[in-house]
């Protein structure tokens, strides 16, 4: 096999991966659609003690997965950008192309910048629920306001470093240009 034909697989299995992460990108986004929701009202529920404070983590899991899911597409498109079109410059590469219209690119920027929008917005109401019924809980042993505390601690410490997470990797999860 010579240097293009190893080329050409690799650009094939590569897209191959890009299709695979953009529908688990979807199934992210799906699952997060329907789970947050039900959890939110499973929560509420006067016998629920464990969904409601737990909730926070599961949000924050889905975002993790969704960012890293988005920085793997992103990488995969550098990779093809800065490896393997150089070796076929025929005016038609699609990596470069898109880099060259920034305007193309408005939509990822969106689509990332909402979902991590809607993050915080599910993350902080179900921070507050979940602070709100340790709070006011049942429970006995350790008092309910040391608990509270603990849980706030532990759910601004998620916030702080999702926040952390998002600023340092905003740009190689909306393009393939300039450094990762």
């Amino acid at each position: 096999m010579d240097t293009k034909d190893f080329l050409v697989e690799e650009y094939r299995t590569l897209r191959r991966e890009i299709a695979s992460t953009k529908m688990r990108l979807f199934m992210i986004v799906a699952l997060g659609s329907i789970a947050v929701p039900l959890l939110t009202y499973l929560a509420e529920m006067p016998d629920s003690q464990f969904v409601g404070p737990v909730l926070p983590f599961v949000v924050l899991v889905l975002t993790i997965l969704f960012v890293a899911d988005e920085q793997a597409l992103m990488r995969c498109g550098r990779f093809i950008r800065e490896r393997i079109e150089p070796h076929f410059e025929s005016g038609t590469e699609w990596e470069k192309w898109l880099e060259e219209k920034s305007d193309l690119r408005v939509m990822d920027r969106c689509l990332f910048g909402c979902f991590i929008i809607t993050f915080f917005v599910f993350y902080f109401v179900s921070s507050g629920m979940a602070i709100e019924k340790l709070w006011t809980g049942d429970k006995v042993g350790i008092g309910n306001e040391s608990i509270a505390i603990i849980g706030a601690v532990a759910y601004a410490v998620g916030a702080l470093w999702m926040g952390f997470t998002v600023i340092q990797h905003w740009r190689s999860s909306t393009s393939t240009s300039g450094p990762e």
